[in-house]
């Protein structure tokens, strides 16, 4: 393996690092596609939105119970011929979801997806993170969060549209089509010129050793930000349509631009993360996603809940750059790559419970529930990240990455 040059002298993408943004872009877009046409494939197969709900907190489930797993196992992905296996796995999965017409037949496939589809993810999010150097989890975080990002926006945009114009099983063929060139990308990446930690060994000791209270704080943190961003990520389809009486296709474009407005966000402010520190700048994220919610409920067009929900965006972009930093607090590198597989398997706990329980709320109680409903979890957001802050807990700019040696 080739040693890797000084971490002062990496301040530019390499190849590998320019193959793990393509793939990460890549893969989202096809996840996207999907994920954004399914509220109508649901309608279309007459099944209700407490069912979507499960349904989606089915492939959160999946996410859940594997992507700490796949963090431990990380560093021992990086080789071409177990990345092609899994993605080809992936791939037949998608199909199944595509060929499934009943409630049973979509909770199963999708909740098999969201085991397997993360695979890669800690690791692509972790030689991301580390790539930039000591001292720049927030921007390496957040360069990541621009290229994921940027794959959901086209996927999102695009989703309702194809939907619309070729129907689900043609855009089934597409997702496939698109996933498996992001993994191609990954596949041609140079592994023999990656510096990655030493491999150790030890399942449950590795979970147990990254539970640090910077980490537990900080994955309590993601749940609640995560619960507040499936409102418009999964359910902006429904309310913008019943509610706010716009198209479908217009569905497509909101979600797209409040993907692009969170994307922008965490690249941006990633900066001034790394300046002020993760502990201190968590707090406004969750300020702005309060903000959008309630902005939200009290909207009387349809032009004033775009811009509550670019508001709500922006606050999520934040958050997606400060709180990975915030979790990781100092870990050590060999640590690093089972802590962000942990912290991504809160992120799906968010997932998981968001859906369910904003679905029945907005069957239950009525649509205008569920805002207040995630503004209250903003609101916990807000006091507990104010109590980090408090306690300067990973207020230093440098504690995320301070002993992680960036992939070449």
């Amino acid at each position: 393996m080739t040693t890797p040059p000084p971490a002062s002298t990496r301040n530019r993408p390499s190849v590998a690092l320019t193959l793990v943004y393509a793939s990460t872009a890549v893969t989202w877009a096809a996840y996207a596609l999907m994920a954004v046409a399914l509220p109508f494939r649901f309608q279309s197969l007459h099944l209700s939105v407490a069912q979507y709900g499960i349904a989606i907190a089915a492939l959160a489930l999946g996410m859940l119970l594997t992507e700490a797993a796949w963090g431990v196992v990380a560093f021992r992905l990086g080789n071409a011929r177990t990345i092609l296996l899994l993605g080809v796995v992936v791939g037949v999965l998608y199909a199944a979801v595509g060929v499934s017409d009943s409630f049973l037949t979509l909770v199963v496939s999708l909740g098999l997806l969201g085991a397997l589809f993360v695979f890669q993810v800690p690791l692509m999010r972790w030689m991301a993170l580390t790539a930039w150097g000591p001292g720049t989890g927030g921007q390496g975080s957040g360069v990541y969060g621009l290229f994921s990002g940027t794959g959901l926006v086209v996927g999102t945009a695009l989703g309702p549209l194809l939907f619309v114009e070729f129907g689900f099983a043609r855009l089934t063929i597409l997702v496939i089509v698109a996933y498996l060139v992001g993994v191609s990308f990954t596949i041609l990446l140079p592994w023999d010129q990656v510096s990655l930690p030493p491999r150790r060994r030890g399942f449950a000791r590795h979970i147990r050793a990254v539970f640090s209270r910077p980490f537990a704080l900080g994955s309590a943190l993601v749940v609640l930000a995560y619960f507040g961003k499936s409102l418009v990520w999964s359910f902006l389809q429904y309310y913008s349509v019943g509610l706010f009486h716009g198209t479908p296709s217009q569905a497509g474009y909101v979600i797209g631009a409040a993907q692009a407005t969170s994307l922008v966000a965490g690249a941006v402010l990633g900066v001034l993360v790394d300046r002020w520190g993760a502990g201190q700048s968590t707090p406004f994220g969750f300020f702005l996603v309060l903000l959008g919610a309630f902005g939200t409920l009290f909207s009387t067009s349809y032009p004033e809940m775009v811009g509550a929900t670019l508001v709500f965006a922006t606050g999520l972009g934040w958050l997606s750059a400060s709180l990975l930093p915030l979790a990781l607090g100092g870990m050590p590198a060999s640590q690093q790559g089972t802590a962000v597989g942990v912290f991504g398997s809160f992120e799906d706990l968010g997932l998981l419970v968001g859906p369910v329980v904003i679905g029945f709320a907005y069957a239950g109680y009525g649509v205008h529930t569920v805002f207040v409903l995630v503004a209250a979890v903003a609101l916990a957001g807000v006091l507990l990240s104010l109590t980090i802050r408090g306690g300067r807990l990973g207020d230093s700019p440098r504690s995320a990455t301070e002993s992680a040696p960036p992939p070449r």
